[in-house]
């Protein structure tokens, strides 16, 4: 065998000739122009599309231009009424709450008044049901009981002529006037059903049915009727009905006055 012939067998047979790859037809520089040229054709088209869809300015008719204003001024009103009308609500709310609220201080100024007026009713009531003595100072100078012969049915104060007598707490003046054995005499009965007799005084500054405080000046020390010196014939009765006497020594200790 020829050196050739085998050569070509060899070659041919066991070894494939390379070929060069094909570019493909759309990709050849024939079709690149055409491509390009649609591409073109697609922008070309979208731009006019969009030039096309955007708005045109226009112009309004004078009779259009009326009714706009017409309707704007008509909004405007209506915003205004609008602010009116929540501004008077406004004014409003605020004076019922301004009424609710003087209502409130009314009541409260209300209560304190009450208050204020109940303590010093019950300060008023708790000082006129106090006690005092008929005379700052006095000398007992006879007690109660047997004496000469007969029940002594008080005790003797000594005192000047003229030293004032007080009532001895809240009460009225049953009676104010001259009695023989006492001489001038005043009789009180006191809110607690407490009845005094205050005898042989020098003069009376009471009157019957009259209303006496604490510490009140009914009238004076003095000498009349039948007595032996100047004094105070003080006496406590049961009831005014009758000559009912008790002791005044228990009496002025159960009230604080000994």
């Amino acid at each position: 065998m020829s050196s050739r012939s085998y050569t070509g067998r060899h070659y041919a047979g066991r070894h494939r000739v390379q070929r060069r790859a094909r570019t493909p037809r759309a990709l050849s520089p024939g079709f690149v122009l055409p491509t390009v040229a649609a591409a073109g054709l697609v922008v070309t088209a979208t731009g006019a599309s969009m030039a096309e869809s955007s708005p045109q300015p226009f112009e309004l008719t004078s009779t259009q231009t009326a009714m706009v204003r017409t309707q704007q001024a008509s909004d405007a009103e209506t915003g205004a009424e609008l602010a009116n009308r929540r501004q008077d609500a406004s004014i409003q709310s605020a004076a019922l709450q301004g009424r609710a609220e003087a209502k409130v201080r009314a009541a409260r100024a209300a209560e304190r008044k009450a208050a204020q007026v109940a303590k010093a009713r019950a300060a008023a009531e708790k000082q006129a049901k106090k006690w005092v003595r008929p005379i700052g100072l006095w000398n007992i100078t006879s007690g109660y009981g047997w004496r000469w012969g007969k029940t002594h049915d008080g005790i003797d104060l000594g005192a000047p002529t003229g030293t004032p007598l007080s009532a001895m707490s809240k009460g009225t003046v049953i009676k104010a006037g001259w009695e023989d054995s006492f001489g001038y005499k005043v009789e009180i009965k006191y809110w607690d059903g407490s009845i005094s007799w205050y005898g042989h005084m020098s003069r009376i500054d009471v009157m019957t049915g009259q209303e006496v405080m604490p510490g009140d000046r009914v009238g004076l020390v003095g000498n009349t009727g039948h007595s032996f010196g100047s004094h105070l014939h003080l006496e406590f009765q049961e009831t005014t009905a009758s000559d009912t006497p008790i002791d005044p020594v228990p009496w002025l200790k159960d009230h604080g006055l000994w």
